[in-house]
Parts: structure tokens; C-alpha cells; sequence
């Protein structure tokens, strides 16, 4: 285990949407919705699905035929980025039924506001890991060797070792997690205010 592996960092970079938000959680501006839901359009639904969603949010409503020819993406292409995006319910649609053909015609509108259930839900989520982690750093006793610095062992795995590193033989010394948990219940803290203060 890494020595400069504190959980916090692991834990909100790896989803970037939160990272996003977290870090323009003052009162969000339009430009700030606006590039929290391009985030999650990307990353939930792919590059290509950002080009129509803001196609889309430019228009009260479009057909899939009107966003295809603004973007130059293929209808089909299209017609699959729009039902993904309804599944996360970041698009809704209408349709209209054509007396004469029969055919209906659907009428698509972006959804930002389900942009914040999604952000909530994906804080709690971090927070999850986050408390997780904090009983296991609390829960251990630590070990590491000082040529070593990169390297983090249990006392379990110390005393397997005979606590010797087991990459160059040095005895192998305590390492003092207090820092490392005290940023963890710092950061469970925000993170429990943020979503106690997010409207849904």
C-alpha cells in the first residue's frame, strides 16, 4: 500500500463529476450547471452524447432528425444517445402519432435538473467509501520501512515479514496514520454537510 495513499484523494478523483461539484459547491452559477452537467453527460453516457445533449439544451424541444443535422452525428447514432440519456432520466420525450402514416414522432427535451440527484447520489456514495476507509485506518496498526517510502504494511503483514521490509530487509518501523485519519473525518464531515445542504 502506498504511503501517501490517504483514501481522500482515491475516493473523489475517481469520480469526477463529484470532484466537479465539490469544487464549485458555493452558490451554483449557470456557467457552474452548465459544466456539471456536461460532466455527467460524458461520463454516463460518452463524448458524442455531450455534442447532443447541448445541442439539445440550446432548444425548448427537437426531434432526433433536427439534432442530427446540427451535429453531424448519424440518426441511429443519435436515436441510442438519446434513449441512454432518458435512462438516466437527463432527457424526456413526447410523441405525437401522424393520423396518415401512423408513424410517431418524438419531441425531445434536455432534464438538468436530475443533473443534482445524480451528484447527491454519487456523494454518498464517495461518503460510503469514505467512512469505510476510515475504519480501516482506525482499525490497524501500521508499519514502513524508511529506504523504503513507499511502501505501507499491517501489523499482520509486518509480522509475516518478521517486520522486515520485504523489498530490502530493513526492520520496518511504526507509521503514524493520525494525519491520514484525521483528514479522512475532515473530509466525511464536508462531505455530509454538502449533501445535508443539496436540494434535490
Amino acid at each position: 500500500m502506498k504511503l501517501g495513499e490517504s483514501g481522500v484523494a482515491t475516493a473523489m478523483k475517481n469520480d469526477k463529476v463529484v470532484q466537479l461539484m465539490h469544487e464549485k459547491q458555493q452558490k451554483p452559477t449557470k456557467e457552474t450547471k452548465n459544466d456539471v452537467f456536461v460532466s455527467v453527460v460524458e461520463e454516463l453516457v460518452g463524448e458524442d452524447a455531450v455534442r447532443v445533449a447541448i445541442a439539445l439544451s440550446k432548444r425548448k424541444e427537437a426531434t432526433d432528425e433536427e439534432i442530427s443535422q446540427e451535429t453531424g452525428i448519424k440518426l441511429n447514432d443519435v436515436r441510442k444517445i438519446l434513449y441512454k440519456l432518458h435512462n438516466f432520466n437527463l432527457a424526456t420525450y413526447r410523441r405525437i402519432r401522424d393520423d396518415n402514416t401512423g408513424w410517431f414522432t418524438y419531441f425531445w427535451k434536455i432534464n438538468k435538473e436530475r443533473i443534482y440527484d445524480l451528484i447527491k447520489s454519487r456523494k454518498k456514495l464517495v461518503l460510503e467509501k469514505l467512512k469505510e476507509r476510515l475504519e480501516y485506518e482506525k482499525s490497524k496498526m501500521f508499519f514502513y520501512c524508511p529506504n523504503d517510502g513507499d511502501t505501507r504494511l499491517t501489523f499482520e503483514e509486518a509480522m509475516e515479514s518478521s517486520f522486515k521490509c520485504p523489498k530490502c530487509g530493513n526492520m520496518l518501523q511504526h507509521f503514524d496514520n493520525s494525519e491520514i485519519i484525521k483528514v479522512l473525518e475532515e473530509k466525511i464531515k464536508e462531505l455530509e454537510k454538502e449533501i445535508n445542504g443539496t436540494s434535490s
